[in-house]
């Protein structure tokens, strides 16, 4: 799914008035809008409203640092195809398949992040 594929769907989908307007904007819902196939990175408005319409897994990450560095940030745009939010270690994701993927290898976003680079 691209950016604008989801931003199409939640305006279909969401009634009313919702942050001060009727349609959603790729900037109200994602940090990034450079790219529409990558850089799924949620604002937290992004997050309240994706959650709203679809299962999401939140995943406290086994990191080394509370905060989420900007290294992190990078191989999650990297790696992740869909919708995410990092905040203090936690993780959202709408993804299933990766959900698990974290949950078989303890929340090891170090030893996650390897075995993306392992297998591109």
């Amino acid at each position: 799914m691209t950016k604008t594929e989801l931003i199409r769907y939640l305006n279909e989908n969401t009634k009313g008035r919702c942050a001060g307007r009727k349609e959603f904007k790729v900037n109200d819902i994602f940090i990034s809008s450079s790219h529409n196939d990558k850089n799924f990175r949620l604002t937290p408005f992004g997050k309240e409203t994706v959650a709203k319409h679809f299962d999401k897994y939140e995943v406290k990450l086994d990191l080394k640092t509370e905060a989420e560095t900007g290294n992190q940030i990078i191989n999650l745009d990297r790696y992740m195809k869909s919708p995410y939010f990092l905040k203090r270690g936690k993780l959202t994701i709408f993804e299933e398949s990766i959900a698990a993927e974290l949950l078989l290898l303890e929340n090891d976003f170090e030893l996650w992040v390897k075995n993306k680079e392992f297998n591109s």
